[in-house]
């Protein structure tokens, strides 16, 4: 590894660097001072008809002198001009921000590059390797940006360069004209300040330039160091990875493993390697620091007013106590909650720093685990702790297996014991007497993963005593570590339940009907899906923990992304699934959209019967249709031959589908000028009943049996439909009478309007009318009104009976002609 220590050091880099860099930037003052035009250098472009090895050199266009009449104008550009390039050349925002904080880039890698040396050249596991990689892979991500703006700015500065060069050789030959002739002095000298403007413009842009170009030298050099320690990690990771099976160090019981000395310097020396980090870690984080200390202070200050407007809830609610335990601990929670977003605000961390807030984190968590769950599992939080502690301390000592070798082996004795104490004194009792089906579930989880972590512990201990090392803390590491995930995630996956619970009960939440009527299954619902997005966290974390997560993703991709191929069509596994994971999509999408249109946005507004339904299903086709593009987009089919693929079912629409494409033209027919809408009582042929739906090819009718008649949606545009609650939704009831000859009509058409208004059914408005239909032969027709359409027979069975009973406590006789006396 002595070359990665060169490399570290960047002398012999650094020195081909500087002086590259001093060469570029003399060349630049020196054309600068003496005033000599930048070149295009650029390829010209070879005429057509022409290859680049015949092209004739094109000459350069030289500007032209300026008519005297147009002097002055010009000169009013001129400045105007030099004015925008002098501000352009003096404020230099993204080559401050680089120069300011470069140097604490640059110190951080130099501490970084000796902390990575000093691990991969020592006894390291693939755990700090992976964590090595990841913060110089972030340390990387910046770099570019910086070296992308210096680009930009660069070209920007050439373009301004060319400009001045430009301008001020026309003002010299416009100079050097005018003198020949008898111009006034003061256009002269005018002249003369546009061309000293432009020099002085001129070398504050050389300057820049050259501030620029040692600028991107300098970003160059860190950024080859940082991708040159990638690569020496990658290396040492790979190398690791391939001798797991390989014994990498002595047994402990060999005498070369306890003659190494020197643990008191090792531990002042990694101690004083790692603060030098975090010092330059936090020169350069000044800002992040205090966002984040702003963002604990903002969590911690809405937990304590959630606080407060929980209490009256919790004491209506004794149900809510457990769910509001993360208002009662504001302080840990918040805690929880800011360390939960460290990793988006510092893009990578010193391991020092690393194992402080793991510290933060995972404290406050049991703190909060301890108010929700049984008092038999204490053991087990109070046990992950030391466990974690005993890790980072073995995680900042790394380059001193003396003293993290021996550690490692006590540690893994103690888990394996505790496990086992765990497994058997404790949750053999605590399962049976567990009460709820949850809470059981919980606890033969707790007691599976007990009995499973087991031999992974045995194994790490003894291949660490016989000097398989790396394989050792490859086993225990990730076990531990999956275990500390998995309470961190637990803890936070209850705080986030709490947060629901409540945050459907205030507002603003709270005055959406949908969450009024509907709370427990949206909470349930929410929970689930922070369940499941906790565990596919926990196991890509496991998967990482034991370095299987790149192997099995690969793995996994190459099974999906393997084409199969039919003629000219290619398609994987990753398409299929792609595709109909964008259409399930797209219907979680459409329902979630319908319901909350239906329960929060219709009852707000006054809309026309159907309306509402409507609406709901052209959004629902809408969504449909845009999500279905949207999968043969991202499935990645050609849309030129899905448009050919549409053009051949237009054909076959044509043909062989024109009925159901009749009905679902009718059916959006329906659906905007609703002639015929959901609830309407309708008589198409024989079938009389409510419409219940009205879909993309057919409608249901539902009779009074309660049966269903499927309607084609043609039929109910094409063919004469009785719509009873079109324009209104009283429906008219009739009944014919007929008396006997010689009867008072008068007396009759008095008797049957008082019948027709005693029925509790019958509307006053309109009142009921009798008209008399026949004289001869005295025929009456009562008709009544009533707003209980689906009702409207049994009314008219009603009024029947109570006239035939009228009729008869009155003395009016039916006339004796063997036709029906009174029909419907």
């Amino acid at each position: 590894m002595t070359g990665f220590k060169d490399f570290g050091s960047g002398k012999a880099f650094s020195k081909k660097v500087k002086t590259s860099c001093f060469a570029l930037t003399l060349s630049a003052v020196v054309f600068g001072a003496i005033g000599v035009p930048a070149q295009n250098t650029a390829p010209s472009v070879p005429p057509a008809g022409q290859t680049p090895g015949n092209v004739a050199p094109v000459a350069a266009v030289s500007p032209t002198p300026i008519p005297y009449s147009d002097v002055i104008a010009q000169a009013e550009n001129a400045a105007s001009t030099l004015k925008e390039i002098a501000a352009s050349a003096s404020s230099d925002p993204a080559a401050d921000t680089i120069e300011r904080d470069l140097p604490a880039l640059t110190d951080e890698i130099n501490a970084r590059l000796v902390e990575t040396a000093q691990t991969v050249e020592g006894s390291t596991s693939l755990d700090n390797l992976r964590s090595f990689e990841a913060d110089w892979r972030t340390l990387t991500r910046k770099l570019p940006d910086w070296r992308n703006d210096l680009t930009a700015r660069a070209r920007k500065l050439e373009g301004d360069l060319r400009r001045l060069d430009e301008l001020s050789e026309k003002w010299q030959k416009t100079l050097a004209e005018l003198r020949t002739t008898e111009t006034p002095p003061e256009v002269q000298a005018r002249i003369e300040d546009i061309i000293a403007a432009a020099a002085e413009t001129r070398r504050s842009i050389v300057t820049g330039q050259s501030r620029v170009v040692a600028l991107q030298n300098r970003v160059a050099e860190q950024q080859t160091r940082v991708e040159e320690a990638l690569r020496t990690i990658a290396a040492r990771r790979d190398a690791l990875v391939g001798r797991l099976l390989v014994r990498d160090s002595p047994p402990i019981w060999g005498a070369d493993f306890w003659t190494r000395g020197g643990i008191r310097e090792g531990i002042r020396d990694s101690l004083r390697t790692q603060f030098e980090g975090l010092g330059a870690f936090a020169e350069r984080n000044k800002d992040k620091l205090i966002i984040h200390i702003l963002i604990f202070v903002a969590f911690a200050g809405l937990l304590f007013y959630l606080r407060r407007r929980a209490r009256p809830l919790v004491e209506a609610d004794p149900q809510l106590k457990q769910a509001a335990v993360i208002f009662y601990l504001p302080v840990p929670t918040a805690l929880v909650l800011a360390i939960f977003f460290s990793s988006w605000i510092y893009p990578q961390t010193p391991q020092i720093l690393g194992a402080l807030f793991g510290a933060i984190a995972l404290v406050p968590t049991v703190v909060i685990l301890r108010k929700l769950i049984e008092r038999s599992l204490y053991p087990l939080l109070y046990a992950l702790v030391a466990f974690y502690f005993i890790d980072q301390l073995r995680a900042i000592f790394e380059d001193l297996p003396m003293l993290t070798r021996p550690l490692f082996l006590l540690e893994m004795l103690a888990a394996f014991l505790f496990f086992w104490w765990f497994y058997r004194a404790r949750l053999s009792t605590i399962v049976e007497a567990a009460g709820g089906e949850k809470r059981g579930r919980v606890f033969r989880t707790i007691r599976t993963a007990a009995i499973v972590v087991l031999p992974f512990f045995a194994v790490a201990f003894l291949a660490n005593i016989f000097g398989y090392v790396n394989l050792a803390r490859l086993v225990g590491d990730a076990v531990l570590r999956s275990a500390y995930t998995a309470v961190f995630l637990y803890g936070a996956v209850r705080i986030v339940d709490g947060l629901i619970v409540f945050a459907l009960r205030f507002r603003p939440l709270n005055l959406l009907k949908m969450v009024q009527n509907y709370a427990p299954t949206i909470q349930e619902k929410l929970q689930k899906f922070t369940r499941f997005v906790a565990l596919a966290l926990w196991l890509l974390i496991t998967l990482e923990f034991f370095t299987l997560r790149a192997y099995f993703f690969g793995k996994a991709g190459e099974m999906l992304t393997a084409e199969l191929s039919l003629g000219s069509l290619s398609i994987s596994a990753a398409d299929v699934l792609l595709f109909f994971a964008v259409v399930w999509a797209a219907f979680l999408i459409s329902r979630f959209v319908r319901f909350a249109l239906e329960e929060d946005f219709y009852p707000r507004f006054e809309l026309a019967h159907g309306v509402s339904y409507a609406i709901s299903t052209i959004v629902n086709y809408v969504i449909l249709l845009v999500g279905f593009f949207f999968a043969v987009g991202a499935a990645g089919f050609d849309l030129t031959r899905f448009t050919v693929l549409v053009g051949a079912f237009g054909v076959g629409i044509g043909f062989g589908l024109q009925n159901i494409f009749n009905n679902f033209v009718s059916g959006l027919i329906l659906l905007f000028e609703r002639p015929v809408r959901i609830g309407d009582e309708i008589q198409i042929g024989e079938a009389s009943g409510t419409v219940r739906r009205i879909g993309i090819r057919a409608s249901r009718i539902r009779l009074w049996d309660n049966s269903e008649v499927i309607v084609p949606n043609s039929k109910l545009i094409s063919e004469n439909v009785k719509n009873w609650s079109f324009s209104a939704r009283k429906r008219g009831v009739e009944v014919r009478v007929s008396v006997a000859p010689g009867t008072d009509p008068e007396r009759v058409i008095a008797l049957l309007t008082e019948v027709a208004r005693a029925h509790p059914l019958v509307a006053d408005k309109p009142p009921p009318q009798v008209i008399l239909s026949e004289l001869a032969s005295l025929n009456f027709r009562l008709r009544a009104w009533t707003a209980k359409s689906d009702q409207a027979t049994r009314i008219a069975s009603d009024l029947a009976i109570a006239v035939n009973r009228k009729f008869a406590e009155n003395g009016i006789e039916f006339p004796d002609t063997g036709a029906a006396p009174v029909s419907l």
